[in-house]
C-alpha cells in the first residue's frame, strides 16, 4: 500500500510482512511508481502489457530489509513457491495480520494485529518536514517489538530501543508511541476525528435514450466528466437499488437513482488495488476485491462515504508477476467467498519463477477470511461464477493449452481443467461442461444471474445463458443482443429486475466494440421463447422452450444449422478446427426435416447422423411479430459416437472449387473475427504485430502460413498469442482474407 506524505515523498508498507518497505521522493510531474500492471494500457500513456512489476520512481529516502516489522515470530511465513524458491503471502494469523485503513480527517490510519494485539499506525511529514511515525498500541500483556529504522533515532512514550534495531514496548493497558525522523519533537497528535470526504462533489448525470432492438431495450448511462478517469469493472447495487460502480483505477462510486431521469454520483471511496469485483451481501455489506486483498468497505459516521477499508481476506497468495492476479468474487449464501485466479506465468516465451499454488485455481475462502481452499487448478485466465443453487462455476479463456473457450461446472474433487502450467499434481484434464467456438466467444469473463437465467458474460459485449437441465445435454445459447462496449460482469436491479453490464476494455488487445468502455441496462421489451432443454441423439437435436411457440412464432435452421467439430490441446495458442478423422475442417449439415410437438414446446431437427464432438454449434432464426433473431446454441456431446460411413466427407463437399479472392469479403472476415482485436492497420502496437502495408512486405505463401500454422514464425518482441485458424476458416475464406491482406500496401 503506498501512502501519500505531501511534498512528493510517499512511502509504501507491506501488508504481507507488516513493515514500512521504502520511504522515497518521488520526480516533479511524474507518478510515485512506473505503470507496470496487468493491463498497463488501461492507464494514460501505459504500455500494451506489462512485463515487469511497478517499481518506484525517484530518489530512496529509507528502505527495510524484506523481514517482519515485528520480533518474536514463529511462523512468519508457511507459504513456499511452487518449485520452493522464496516464500509468498502474509505471516501467519497467530503472529499477525493485516486489518485495513481507517480515515481520519483525510490522514490514512494503519490498523494491523501482532499476536492478539491491535496497532493503528501512522506515518506523516511533521513540522518542518520531518518524518512522524506515530503508532497506538491497545492493551497487551506481553512486551511486544517493533523494527525501527535507524533514521527515526528519538522517540516519545514507552519503550526501549534495543541494538538489534526493534523498539520494545513493555506489557500496558494502552500506549502510544512517537518516532521521529527530525531532530526536534513535533507538535503532531495521533488523529482521532471522524473522516474529512476526500471526493465530496456529486455529479448530476443525464440519462441518454434508449436504444430498442426487438426483443431487448438497450439503454446506456452516461459516466461524469471529472479530472479523474473513470474506467469501470463492476457493477453491485444496495437493496434499496442504488448502485455502486468500481473502477481499474482504484474507485468506487455510489450512483443514487440510477434508474431515474437525472443519476447522481458521488465518489465515495478511492485508493484501491485495481479494482476488479466488487459484491454486496444480504445486509448491505460492500466488498471489493483487487490484487491484493477482499476488501469491505465500511460507512462509519453515517455521511455515504467509506471510512473503513477493512481487509477481509488476504488469504489468497500473491506474487509479483504482472498476469497473477484475482479476476473476480462472488458471495455465498453462508457468507463465504469464491474467487478465480489468472495462472498465466509466461510472456514472450520466457517463464516467470513465481508459480504459487494458488496460481490458475478457484478458491473457496470463509468469511473469516483467515484461509483459503483450492477447489479446482489448472486453469489459464478464469471467472468464477455462483448460481442461486450454490453450483459453482468457472470460465476460462484460450491459449496454450486452452484450445477455445471453455466453461467448467465445478465439483467437490478439486478438478484439474487443463492449463499445464499448473497442473500441480500431474492429472489428466477434467473436460469442460462445453466450449464455446472462438468466433462466438473469444474471451469469457464473470457470470451474472437473471431472472430465470444464468449468464455467462463475453468480452465481447454478449452473454450466453448456461443452461444443465437434469434430461438431456448441458448446454449454452447466445442471447440475441450485442453491447457496444467489451463486458467484463453483469447484475441485475433488486427492484427493476433489468440486467445491468458493465464493462472496458483492458490489456493490450483492442476490443472489436465500438467503445473501449461503457454501462448500460437490458430488459426485455417482448419475452421470446427461450430454450430449457437440450436433447442430442445420433439422429436429432431436440429443443425444449419455456413457453409454447405462438402461431406466429417461427423457427427456421441456419445455413450452415449444424457446425460440428473437434479442437486439440497443444503447447501452442489456441487451436484450428479439425474434422472427425483429424485432418482440419468442420462438418456441416442441414436437417432433413423438423417437426413441432403437440403443446408447441419442442421443435425436433432430424439429420443423417450427428456424432461425437467437442464443439457443437446449431444455428436457427426465429422470426416472431415481422422481427428475427439468430438463436445460436452450444454444446458437447461427447456421449454420441464417432461418424459410422466413411463417404461423408464427399457426401458434403469438403473439396469445392476456389475462385480468386475478394478484398471486400476478406475485409469482412477481417472484422468478423476479430482480427483488428490484436493486429492494427495504422501502425500501433497491439498484442500482435502492426499489418500497415503487409502486402508489400510479405508474400501470400508467408500470409497463408502465419494463418494456419502462427507458430512456426513468432515476430520479434512478440509473444505467441494467435490461434491457428485451419479448419476455422473455409479455403475460400482463406482466399478471400489473403486477398485483402494483399491489398494493404
Amino acid at each position: 500500500m503506498v501512502v501519500s506524505l505531501g511534498d512528493g515523498h510517499w512511502a509504501c508498507f507491506d501488508t504481507d510482512l507488516l513493515r514500512w518497505a521504502a520511504i522515497w521522493k518521488a520526480p516533479v510531474g511524474k507518478p510515485p511508481v512506473t505503470l507496470d500492471s496487468m493491463a498497463a494500457i488501461s492507464y494514460p500513456n501505459g504500455k500494451a502489457k506489462a512485463k515487469a512489476p511497478p517499481s518506484l520512481q525517484g530518489d530512496l529516502v529509507i528502505s527495510s530489509p524484506e523481514k517482519p516489522g515485528f520480533g518474536g515470530g514463529k511462523g512468519i511465513r508457511e507459504k513456499l513457491l511452487a518449485g520452493g524458491e522464496g516464500q509468498v503471502g502474509p505471516v501467519t494469523a497467530s503472529d499477525g495480520r493485516w486489518l485495513g485503513v481507517d480515515l481520519r480527517g483525510r490522514i490514512p490510519v494503519l490498523r494491523y494485529r501482532i499476536a492478539d494485539t491491535v496497532i493503528e499506525e501512522v506515518l506523516v511529514r511533521g513540522e518542518g518536514g520531518g518524518l512522524q511515525r506515530m503508532i497506538k498500541v491497545a492493551s497487551h500483556d506481553d512486551e511486544l517489538e517493533v523494527r525501527v529504522h535507524p533514521l527515526f533515532r528519538k522517540w516519545q512514550g514507552a519503550g526501549v530501543l534495543k541494538e538489534d534495531g526493534f523498539l520494545r514496548l513493555p506489557s500496558s493497558n494502552r500506549t502510544t508511541v512517537t518516532m521521529l525522523a527530525t531532530a526536534a519533537p513535533s507538535a503532531l497528535s495521533f488523529p482521532t476525528q471522524s473522516a474529512t470526504p476526500v471526493f465530496p462533489d456529486t455529479y448530476p448525470v443525464a440519462r441518454p435514450t434508449a436504444v430498442t432492438e426487438w426483443p431487448y431495450r438497450i439503454q446506456r448511462l452516461a459516466v461524469p466528466e471529472t479530472s479523474r478517469f473513470i474506467r469501470p469493472t463492476d457493477l453491485a447495487f444496495l437493496s434499496d437499488g442504488t448502485g455502486l460502480l468500481a473502477t481499474f483505477d482504484g474507485d468506487v462510486w455510489r450512483i443514487e437513482d440510477p434508474e431515474g431521469e437525472r443519476p447522481r454520483w458521488t465518489r465515495i471511496a478511492s485508493g484501491l488495488f485495481e479494482t476488479i469485483s466488487i459484491e454486496t451481501n444480504p445486509d448491505d455489506r460492500i466488498f471489493t476485491l483487487g490484487r491484493d486483498q477482499i476488501t469491505e468497505l465500511i460507512d462509519l459516521n453515517g455521511d455515504h462515504h467509506i471510512d473503513r477499508y477493512r481487509n477481509a481476506s488476504n488469504a489468497f497468495l500473491q506474487t509479483l508477476q504482472t498476469r497473477d492476479y484475482a479476476t473476480s468474487l462472488a458471495i455465498d449464501q453462508d457468507g463465504s467467498f469464491l474467487i478465480a485466479k489468472g495462472g498465466i506465468n509466461q510472456f514472450g516465451g520466457k517463464a516467470d519463477n513465481e508459480l504459487s499454488s494458488h496460481r490458475g485455481t478457484v478458491l473457496r475462502i470463509p468469511s473469516a477470511g483467515n484461509s483459503a481452499k483450492v477447489l479446482a487448478d489448472g486453469l489459464r485466465m478464469p471467472y468464477v461464477g455462483l448460481r442461486s443453487d450454490g453450483a459453482v462455476f468457472a470460465s476460462d479463456q484460450q491459449g496454450h493449452y486452452i484450445p477455445s473457450t471453455p466453461v467448467h461446472l465445478v465439483g467437490d474433487d478439486r478438478p484439474y481443467l487443463g492449463f499445464e502450467p499448473t497442473n500441480f499434481g500431474a492429472r489428466n484434464p477434467v473436460p469442460p461442461l462445453l466450449w464455446y467456438p472462438y468466433q462466438a466467444n473469444r474471451s469469457a469473463a464473470a457470470f451474472a444471474s437473471w431472472d430465470q437465467l444464468f449468464l455467462q458474460v463475453s468480452w465481447g459485449g454478449r452473454l450466453f445463458a448456461i443452461e444443465t437441465p437434469e434430461v438431456g445435454q448441458p448446454f449454452s445459447w447466445q442471447l440475441p443482443l450485442q453491447l457496444d462496449f467489451p463486458s467484463l460482469n453483469a447484475v441485475r436491479h433488486p427492484t427493476s429486475g433489468r440486467l445491468y453490464a458493465v464493462g472496458l476494455g483492458i490489456s493490450g488487445y483492442k476490443p472489436t466494440t465500438p467503445d473501449l468502455s461503457g454501462i448500460a441496462s437490458i430488459d426485455e421489451v417482448d419475452p421470446f421463447p427461450k430454450p430449457v432443454a437440450m436433447d442430442v441423439t445420433s439422429r436429432k437435436i431436440t429443443l425444449t422452450f419455456d413457453r409454447p411457440l405462438r402461431e406466429t412464432d417461427i423457427l427456421v435452421p441456419g445455413s450452415p444449422a449444424l457446425r460440428l467439430f473437434a479442437i486439440k490441446r497443444s503447447p501452442d495458442y489456441g487451436s484450428g478446427h479439425f474434422r472427425w478423422d483429424g485432418k482440419p475442417g468442420e462438418f456441416r449439415d442441414q436437417p432433413n426435416a423438423f417437426t413441432i410437438s403437440d403443446d408447441r414446446r419442442r421443435l425436433t431437427l432430424h439429420f443423417d447422423q450427428v456424432f461425437q464432438a467437442e464443439v457443437l454449434d446449431l444455428h436457427l432464426t426465429l422470426t416472431s411479430g415481422g422481427h428475427s433473431i439468430p438463436l445460436h446454441f452450444f454444446s458437447r456431446p461427447a456421449h454420441l459416437g464417432p461418424p459410422q460411413f466413411h463417404e461423408l466427407a464427399a457426401l458434403k463437399g469438403d473439396n469445392p472449387e476456389l475462385r480468386p479472392g475478394e478484398v471486400d469479403a476478406g475485409k469482412l472476415l477481417f472484422t468478423s473475427y476479430a482480427c483488428a482485436g490484436c493486429h492494427s492497420l495504422d501502425g500501433t502496437r497491439l498484442v500482435g504485430p502492426s499489418l500497415k502495408g503487409i502486402g508489400a512486405r510479405a508474400d501470400k505463401g508467408f500470409l497463408k502460413q502465419s494463418m494456419l500454422e502462427p507458430n512456426a514464425v513468432i515476430a520479434t518482441d512478440f509473444p505467441a498469442a494467435m490461434p491457428s485458424f485451419a479448419g476455422m476458416l473455409s479455403a475460400q475464406q482463406i482466399e478471400d482474407l489473403l486477398a485483402y491482406l494483399q491489398s494493404l500496401r
